[in-house]
């Protein structure tokens, strides 16, 4: 009986304990995400409009107006954190923590980039028309391969090449697309590496993605 009573409170105790643990990380990381939030805003001299305001669970927002060269530029977070049950150590998931950034050009691309994380870009393999004029490429600076298309896309692969030098341990994927109507350029990677400090060097370069893209 003492025994059943003693497991029963240290059950109790250890729910309790994992509960707190959870609504600290919450919190915590809704913070943070407050304030990676109010760096984006304030990287640009557009106004970022919030779909969904920065919270625990991340936030969606877009600038308004986009900032140059795009027509329409957003940002979608989806973090997450959890409790390690063994340790009782906070740790951000990154299964669930994505953050991807998407920009519609004023103008078609002229160069195009495909690069995703420990494999040849799908679109450059895949067995479609025009699927032949994908040249694969690789970086010993990023010791990984990516693909092009395009009449010059040297400007493009410069950009690329600083992306992966600022941002490369969070980065997972690449995406400079023509034939898209509503992205021509996107940008995935881990949010929760991210400092608040980083963000406008990331619009910053994302910008500079856009104009290496467009035709000369």
């Amino acid at each position: 009986m003492i025994t059943d009573r003693l497991l029963l409170v240290t059950f109790v105790a250890a729910a309790a304990l994992l509960l707190i643990a959870w609504m600290a990380a919450r919190l915590q990381t809704g913070r943070r995400n407050q304030g990676l939030a109010q760096a984006f805003a304030d990287s640009t001299r557009s106004r970022l409009v919030f779909v969904r305001p920065p919270a625990a669970g991340g936030f969606d927002a877009r600038f308004e107006p986009a900032p140059e060269p795009f027509e329409h530029l957003s940002l979608v977070y989806r973090g997450g954190t959890t409790v390690d049950p063994i340790g009782l150590l906070l740790r951000a998931l990154r299964g669930n923590d994505v953050l991807i950034v998407r920009g519609l050009l004023h103008t078609r691309p002229a160069a195009e980039l495909i690069w995703a994380r420990g494999r040849i870009p799908d679109r450059a393999l895949a067995r479609r028309a025009r699927v032949s004029l994908w040249v694969q490429r690789r970086s010993d600076l990023i010791a990984s391969e990516y693909a092009v298309r395009g009449a010059d896309t040297t400007a493009l692969e410069h950009v690329f090449v600083d992306l992966q030098a600022r941002f490369g341990a969070l980065l997972q994927r690449v995406s400079v697309i023509a034939d898209r109507e509503d992205v021509h350029v996107e940008i995935v990677l881990h949010g929760a590496g991210l400092r608040a400090t980083e963000a406008a060097a990331l619009i910053a370069t994302v910008r500079a993605v856009g104009r290496a893209a467009l035709p000369r």
